[in-house]
């Protein structure tokens, strides 16, 4: 009988960027906020990684990121 060898799961998939990451988040973050509303991650990711990237908030139709909501429930 032969015996097969199954890689870790860490040596085939490369490690997710931080940026990636944090992109993801804050997407997540976003759905979350519309109340879980399905169908725009497209434009969650393109909003968070607009956020991240330039430092800004892109069009959010009035969704505030975590950091802004914290700040203000202070």
């Amino acid at each position: 009988m032969k015996s097969i060898t199954v890689p870790k799961l860490s040596e085939t998939t490369p490690p997710e960027s931080t940026l990636e990451h944090a992109i993801r988040l804050r997407a997540y973050d976003l759905y979350v906020q519309r109340g879980r509303d399905e169908g725009h991650a497209d434009h969650d990711w393109l909003a968070a990684e607009a956020e991240l990237l330039d430092g800004h908030p892109s069009d959010r139709n009035g969704v505030q990121p975590a950091k802004e909501r914290k700040l203000m429930a202070s």
